[in-house]
């Protein structure tokens, strides 16, 4: 089974999008094609790094496919997109109120991207 399944059997604390972005250590969870070999994990010190990490690697991919571009642009629902062609991916993310990590969805990744992307666009 995806590695999401698991983290979907368990409700989400972390739908909750008023999160401190900083200082909370987060594990990327990776799967990007069906193939279980293809599993790794990133490990970041904030949420924010984190999703820093999941722009960087989209934008790499970008780059992947169009070498002959300059300047490549991208919107929300064309992230969207990347992420929903990967197999898998979700993240832990440490509470220290629980002293554990928390499992976080797709779609709890999706809205966290909008919002450091909205910070960076004022």
């Amino acid at each position: 089974p995806p590695l999401h399944s698991a983290v979907q059997a368990l409700s989400c604390p972390c739908r909750n999008t008023q999160l401190s972005m900083s200082g909370r250590h987060t594990i990327l969870l990776l799967q990007p094609l069906r193939s279980k070999a293809s599993r790794t994990f990133h490990d970041y010190e904030s949420i924010n790094a984190a999703m820093q990490g999941i722009l960087s690697m989209y934008e790499t991919k970008l780059r992947e496919l169009n070498p002959n571009l300059r300047k490549i642009t991208y919107d929300i629902s064309d992230l969207y997109r990347f992420l929903d062609t990967l197999a898998d991916i979700s993240c832990l993310v440490f509470s220290p109120e629980l002293r554990a990590y928390e499992p976080c969805n797709k779609d709890w990744i999706k809205a966290q991207l909008l919002r450091v992307l909205k910070r960076s666009a004022q």
